[in-house]
């Protein structure tokens, strides 16, 4: 019946040991004692090592995750100068819409993270949708003063930062008024990190004349609710029968100088 008594020694203190701290103890005797209290808490010196460790490697993990994200933002700022849409623009006589020839607003936004964001030619900054209804889509709409021929709409975007906001399908939308916007080409948007461009003149053969612009983000990557978009840029150009007016038309005459028309992209 003995055999089926549990072993409680290693609870206890030896005799011994009692016996040592009677006599006041004698150093090997202290580490002794120690030890026994160790074994018996539980505790040992290496598992204070191995918090240590862990801490160690939380400051490690810390430092790596700020050097990636630090070379996202390098790598975002690179491409949106490198591959800016202005560049091939300009030598092809488009020109952007600035701030003050349209209404721009968007469908929804996060307090400081609205259109303006999405204007301030800085890639790390962007507009984020905040829309309770997951099939809602996400609008960036711009209300011209007049008629303006539309050439081009590019936006940014950055898949290593914001994975599930990022835009997958856009719809580009035009029209007269909000009641008759009509879809005018569409964008299917990669993973990747980039310019991603409407070319309106290569879906109608030429430029789309609008009082009303939308750019609808239908649905995002991952299935992600709210969307980013980090910048936005619309360009108009002159249609090919007003280029040609304008190049047949004198640069004086016996009247005085003639009036010309300058390449603003409207009526």
């Amino acid at each position: 019946m003995s055999d089926n008594i549990p072993q409680y020694s290693s609870l206890f203190l030896s005799d011994e040991l009692h016996s040592g701290g009677e006599e006041g103890g004698s150093p090997d005797s202290d580490n002794t004692i120690e030890r026994s209290v160790n074994a018996v808490s539980g505790y040992m010196d290496s598992d204070a090592d191995s918090v240590e460790d862990v801490g160690d490697d939380d400051d490690t993990e810390d430092d790596e995750r700020r050097m990636s994200d630090c070379a996202r933002e390098t790598s975002a700022v690179r491409v949106y100068e490198e591959t800016h849409p202005d560049h091939h623009q300009k030598a092809t006589g488009g020109r952007e819409i600035a701030d003050h020839e349209a209404i721009w607003s968007v469908s929804t936004f996060r307090p400081d993270w609205g259109v303006e964001k999405m204007r301030d030619n800085n890639p790390l900054t962007y507009w984020q949708s905040d829309c309770p209804n997951p099939k809602a889509p996400h609008t960036v709409d711009l209300l011209f003063h007049q008629a303006t021929f539309i050439k081009q709409v590019s936006i940014f975007i950055d898949y290593t930062q914001d994975e599930s906001y990022t835009p997958k399908s856009i719809s580009i939308r035009g029209g007269t008024t909000y009641r008759d916007l009509h879809e005018v080409t569409a964008l299917e948007c990669p993973e990747t990190v980039g310019w991603q461009n409407a070319d309106l003149c290569a879906a109608t053969g030429e430029p789309v004349r609008v009082f009303r612009l939308q750019i609808a983000v239908l649905n995002t990557h991952l299935n992600g609710r709210d969307t980013h978009i980090r910048q936005v840029k619309v360009y108009s150009v002159l249609p090919s029968y007003l280029q040609q007016q304008q190049q047949r038309l004198p640069e004086t005459s016996s009247e005085g100088p003639s009036t010309r028309i300058f390449n603003k992209g409207l009526r």
